[in-house]
């Protein structure tokens, strides 16, 4: 749980870790398919609690401040809270909030850039969601760390996870303009290392061949497969993405509309790059999706 306090006339916050359920189930389930499927860059890291999460959350903050990524300063530390410094507004209330497409774009260039010049340091951030990240109208910055993906990937993965949960994450601001954040995140990620864009196309190369198996299954066929592994491999994104949602003083986001099958087919079958989810996630394989905004080579060397 996190409430605002004021120090000296200055906004922080006070963040509580409780002891609660380790989901050693549902997560032991998701490194499966992970396993399964080789896309290690979505295996899941463990779920910490109470003492744990607060010891990863501060040497995360630690880490990332001394590789000059724009994180709350630790300003206090209690046997079960700490006390971090205001980062800003969220961006994903910055973005629900955009004018036009015009500054919606220029939100989401400025935390790609930001994103990218994390990575140059060596840095990783575990869950870039909108609503994990901040905007202080100079500098994005970047919260939550209660976990560490590092405990059971590589760097390398670590950071093409981030791209990830990125895309995943900004991709409902994007509905109706798809190629706009496709060459965004191009854009960005052709900064990035070749390896990380090597594991980036390797998860959503075989999500993508997976979904394209389940959409040559049938409409009638396809929603089973699709739920059992699409589901599996999306959920931990999904979780990521609603955890904790009463926590912050964020408002939830607004409820997606479902696309459909059809709709979905006719788009592909004109070959444009869809940005529904760049993972295809649960919800891309429910609507049969074959695309996504990494297109196959695109990315790699």
């Amino acid at each position: 749980m996190v409430e605002p306090i004021l120090i000296d006339g200055r906004q922080a916050w006070l963040k509580h870790y409780r002891d609660g359920g380790s989901r050693l189930l549902s997560l032991g389930a998701l490194k499966f398919v992970a396993d399964k499927l080789g896309i290690d860059p979505l295996r899941p890291p463990p779920h910490h609690v109470g003492a744990g999460a607060l010891d990863t959350e501060a040497r995360r903050l630690g880490e990332l401040a001394a590789q000059r990524v724009h994180v709350p300063e630790v300003i206090g530390r209690g046997r079960a809270s700490l006390v971090l410094s205001d980062n800003g507004k969220s961006l994903a209330s910055w973005l629900r909030n955009a004018r036009d497409d015009a500054q919606c774009d220029q939100l989401v260039r400025l935390a790609l850039e930001a994103m990218a010049k994390a990575h140059a340091q060596g840095a990783y951030l575990g869950q870039p969601l909108p609503r994990n990240m901040t905007y202080d109208g100079q500098r994005i910055g970047f919260i939550d760390f209660e976990e560490d993906p590092l405990e059971v990937m590589n760097l390398a993965q670590a950071q093409a996870r981030d791209w990830l949960m990125f895309g995943y994450g900004v991709a409902r601001y994007y509905e109706h303009r798809p190629e706009a954040l496709q060459a965004l995140m191009h854009e960005a990620m052709a900064r990035d290392a070749s390896d990380v864009q090597q594991q980036t196309h390797q998860v959503t190369g075989r999500l993508q061949r997976l979904a394209a198996v389940c959409n040559r299954l049938g409409a009638q066929v396809a929603p089973a497969g699709a739920c059992a592994t699409g589901a599996a491999c999306g959920q931990h994104l999904q979780r990521a993405d609603h955890r904790h949602a009463g926590d912050r003083l964020v408002q939830r986001r607004r409820p997606r509309r479902a696309a459909s099958a059809a709709g979905m087919s006719r788009a592909s079958s004109r070959g444009r790059p869809l940005a529904y989810a760049p993972v295809q996630t649960a919800r891309a394989f429910h609507a049969y999706h074959r695309r996504s905004f990494f297109p196959a080579g695109r990315f790699c060397a």
